[in-house]
């Protein structure tokens, strides 16, 4: 009989889930706002910033010299210079106030000043300088600049070090040889560099939101209807947050499949990881995402307040991630609060697979990290909804019950009504 009473226990839990989720799915499809930030958002935003960046790389950028030595080897330098694909020396000019003009009147965007010495300092075998200034306001500029310079005087180093030493050691072949040989990111595109890391976190937002703004319209519907949500099915916590969940996860099927494999697959991108290992990467990321948007939702108390609350936050986990910044040289606080979102872990993750072809067992560090994730946000989320908001209801209710439009006047004086 115990056993019976377990299993039809089980059973009806079971059941809240189900209805629970079917609720979810229809309060979802019913709102428009939602539907934006769960699908509309996925589709739009991975396109729009591969489009921004796009092209990844810049070429031919004008670059003016300055050739102060005027002679076979300055004039060899330059010709260097400009043969490299990231450079096109445009003119040379007689000094450099006449250079600066070229640059204000963005004629160009570098000077390549050689100095007086440099003939001489080459022919002694001693060493020589080179000063190059650039338009710093775009950094791709900069990077194509540094670039072909830095290839330039190493292989023309090498070349001085060979004529020096091959005659003393008699041997044949170069003595340095420079070759730049990229892994992963075989276009050296920022593209390929930094989308990688923004496509999970496009994931995570969007789904914030869309359960933020959820949770603000079941806050709305309280106030208007005496701390009782019209919209609501009579669960168990846990049930509650399980069948939001399984909601999440069904929407976020196509998305997920969309924005991880489709987009690089359009734009170019490096595709070296296997898509069902990334799949599989992306489970506990969205279980997790998903826990961690039920418990920001404490914080939502009307729709609108999900854009003060949670859009700001996109740029911070894109830093936490270690796009711009290595994660091991932030400081101790910053890292453990990456170590708190999905993200970080994910986009990290997604990124060794894509470039580097890792497996899922190579990145299972950050694989169990999801669902240890997935652990602390469900007990967060559940202590949240049992503790925090089931109170919070209850307490409506019974404020309601002794004055009825409590709770609606609270509300109209929140929008400056009345």
């Amino acid at each position: 009989m115990t056993e019976k009473v377990k299993h039809s226990k089980l059973f009806l839990w079971f059941v809240q889930v189900l209805r629970v989720c079917g609720r979810e799915l229809l309060l979802v499809f019913r709102d428009t706002g939602v539907v934006i930030f769960f699908l509309l958002l996925n589709a739009l935003y991975p396109v729009l910033y591969s489009i921004i960046y796009n092209p990844e790389v810049v070429r031919d950028e004008p670059i003016v010299a300055v050739d102060d030595n005027r002679t076979q080897e300055s004039r060899d330098f330059v010709r260097r210079i400009n043969a490299t694909q990231e450079v096109a020396v445009v003119g040379y000019a007689a000094n450099m106030q006449e250079a600066q003009e070229a640059m204000c009147n963005k004629s160009c965007y570098g000077i390549l000043h050689i100095p007086r010495d440099f003939g001489q300092n080459v022919g002694r075998e001693e060493q020589t300088h080179v000063s190059l200034y650039c338009d710093m306001s775009v950094m791709m500029r900069y990077k194509a600049f540094f670039t072909a310079l830095s290839n330039v005087t190493l292989a023309l180093g090498s070349e001085r070090m060979e004529a020096v030493v091959k005659p003393v050691l008699n041997m044949s072949g170069s003595i340095v040889e420079s070759r730049q040989v990229p892994v992963g990111n075989s276009a050296m595109g920022i593209g390929s560099a930094v989308l990688l890391f923004i496509l999970p976190l496009v994931l995570q937002q969007s789904m914030i939101l869309g359960i933020a703004m959820l949770h603000g319209g079941s806050i709305e519907r309280r106030r208007r209807n005496g701390g009782r949500d019209p919209m609501a099915v009579e669960a168990s916590p846990g049930a509650t947050i399980i069948g939001k969940m399984m909601c999440h996860q069904i929407i976020y099927v196509l998305p997920v499949i969309y924005v991880l494999h489709y987009v690089p697959l359009m734009f170019g991108f490096p595709q070296n990881g296997d898509i069902l290992h990334i799949i599989c990467l992306a489970v506990p990321f969205i279980i997790a995402v998903s826990l961690m948007g039920q418990t920001l939702s404490a914080f939502v108390n009307e729709r609108e307040s999900v854009f003060l609350l949670f859009v700001f936050s996109s740029v911070v986990f894109v830093f936490l991630t270690g796009v711009s910044w290595p994660r091991y040289l932030m400081s101790r606080l910053w890292w453990l609060v990456g170590d708190c979102v999905p993200s970080t872990w994910m986009s990290n993750a997604y990124v060794l697979m894509q470039s580097n072809g890792a497996s899922l067992y190579q990145v299972q560090h950050h694989y169990w990290m999801l669902w240890i994730q997935v652990f602390v946000m469900f007990v967060l989320a559940y202590l949240i909804e049992r503790f925090v908001n089931r109170r919070r209801y209850r307490s409506w209710i019974a404020a309601s019950e002794d004055k009825p439009r409590i709770l609606t006047r609270i509300d109209m004086a929140k929008n400056g009504v009345g």
